[in-house]
């Protein structure tokens, strides 16, 4: 394993904070929180440089584990630097070009855990993903209207035009009704370019269904976005679910891809 990817891999699992294995995309696949056409949908995007944010505001929901899973999409060479206060932000800043980063805030939160950030040091940290980077985080917002209202205040700072920049929102259902907690992933939204975010993908019917719609003509080319999505599709099949051995595979459909 080269050396970027295991530092990656530490960077991943430090999300993780309520013990056990951080689960992969093929788990929650096959959990039925995801299907592999949204996933694979998500993985084009990633390839493509999408800066994304996951939410949901119930804690427990699963929007770390999503984050998690969609770090491991980035593509190889791309290393993960965790930006655990306003002194790393700084830091980050003053490099430019960013190429070949992603930046990495655990929360967007005003608790004093690893990884979270609070204030106008959330503004900056959206900043990095100028001059090649990208940022990835999570907070609680169950869809865009909230994240816009949260991130957009004076308490925080983001810019429309940084907010309007993120590739990718994700959002994180929970019914604590079910047996166990259903956890599902709700809404994929999808920046349009022109500073707004369209919807994706929305999932239909009680939290344990699994169906989803697209109602966003995608600017893939078909045959790219197809890949993935049957990519995705072979992996939740596949026996390969641990966290390493998915990486693995993803490494190499990019190096087959690319």
């Amino acid at each position: 394993m080269a050396e970027v990817e295991r530092s990656n891999f530490r960077q991943i699992e430090a999300l993780n904070q309520r013990g056990g294995r951080t689960l992969s995309i093929v788990d929650v696949m096959r959990a039925g929180t995801i299907t592999p056409e949204a996933a694979g949908f998500l993985l084009w995007r990633v390839a493509h440089g999408a800066s994304f944010l996951t939410g949901a505001v119930p804690g427990g929901a699963g929007k770390s584990t999503l984050l998690a899973d969609l770090l491991a999409m980035l593509p190889p060479g791309e290393r993960i630097v965790t930006t655990p206060d306003d002194r790393a932000v700084t830091q980050a800043l003053r490099e430019t070009p960013r190429n070949g980063r992603c930046y990495l805030c655990h929360e967007v939160g005003s608790g004093h855990w690893y990884g979270y950030l609070w204030g106008t040091t959330v503004g900056r940290f959206l900043q990095l993903a100028e001059d090649g980077g990208r940022v990835a985080a999570c907070l609680h917002a169950d869809d865009p209207v909230q994240m816009r209202e949260i991130l957009l205040s004076p308490t925080l700072g983001v810019t429309r035009e940084a907010f309007g920049k993120v590739g990718i929102l994700l959002f994180m259902a929970f019914d604590r009704s079910a047996f166990s907690g259903s956890r599902v992933v709700d809404s994929i939204w999808a920046a349009d370019g022109e500073g707004e975010h369209c919807l994706a993908y929305k999932r239909e019917g009680t939290l344990r269904e699994s169906e989803w719609v697209r109602e966003l003509a995608s600017e893939a080319p078909r045959p790219a976005l197809e890949a993935c999505q049957a990519f995705m599709a072979r992996l939740a099949e596949g026996s390969a679910h641990l966290s390493e051995a998915v990486r693995e595979e993803t490494v190499a459909f990019y190096e087959r891809e690319t």
